[in-house]
């Protein structure tokens, strides 16, 4: 038994010297030095979590028959939406865009070639009416309108043109207030699905 207990004392006296033999190894301390004030500054930073933004937006306009499908898209985020009426004035919109194309096909050999010329924002227009039209961009301002076209003219675009959308009557547009900006990208994937509609932040009321 004592042979037993003597053997068993010399095995954990020996591990424990090979495991401070180890702890030396591994802290180096000829290795171990401390940094100047200089030195720490330039260690690489750590960037702190940004906070959620949140802020009131306006979503619109939308046609009588577009306006439930929008307000069953923000629902799913649980978010506080009104519906606002808008004039034929308030609702107009000055859109920059390329005529409609014979088939879905052209259109997208279209949007190749836009690609080419450096143009990024744009989309086929499903409805009907437009007839697969591309969609370049639509202001509430016609100067910035304007604006678009003179570059995309500039970068090789003959064929785009500028035009008035939603100048019937009934349109209406959804504030909604308190939205995380992280929702925003959601929003504006949606522009092919409500065409001519525009979604900006305003003042929270």
């Amino acid at each position: 038994m004592l042979n037993i207990l003597l053997l068993a004392y010399f095995n954990i006296s020996r591990q424990s010297e090979v495991d401070l033999q180890i702890a030396e190894t591994s802290l180096s301390p000829e290795k171990i030095r401390l940094l100047g004030p200089q030195e720490i500054e330039l260690l690489p930073k750590r960037e702190p979590a940004q906070a959620v933004q949140y802020g009131c937006y306006d979503w619109g306009t939308f046609s009588s028959a577009k306006l439930d499908s929008a307000r069953n898209f923000l629902s799913q985020y649980s978010l506080d939406v009104k519906v606002v009426q808008r004039t034929a004035e308030e609702a107009t919109r000055y859109w920059v865009y390329i005529p409609g194309l014979p088939n879905a096909q052209a259109a997208q050999t279209k949007l190749e070639e836009l690609r080419t010329l450096g143009v990024e924002e744009m989309y086929v227009v499903p409805d009907q009416q437009s007839r697969s039209a591309i969609s370049l961009g639509v202001f509430k301002d016609e100067q910035l309108a304007a604006k678009l076209l003179a570059d995309l003219k500039s970068k090789g675009v003959a064929s785009a043109v500028k035009g008035v959308r939603n100048q019937e009557k009934g349109r209406s547009s959804l504030y909604i207030s308190n939205m995380a900006s992280e929702l925003v990208p959601e929003i504006e994937k949606l522009q092919a699905e409500y065409p001519g509609s525009e979604l900006k932040q305003v003042t929270c009321q």
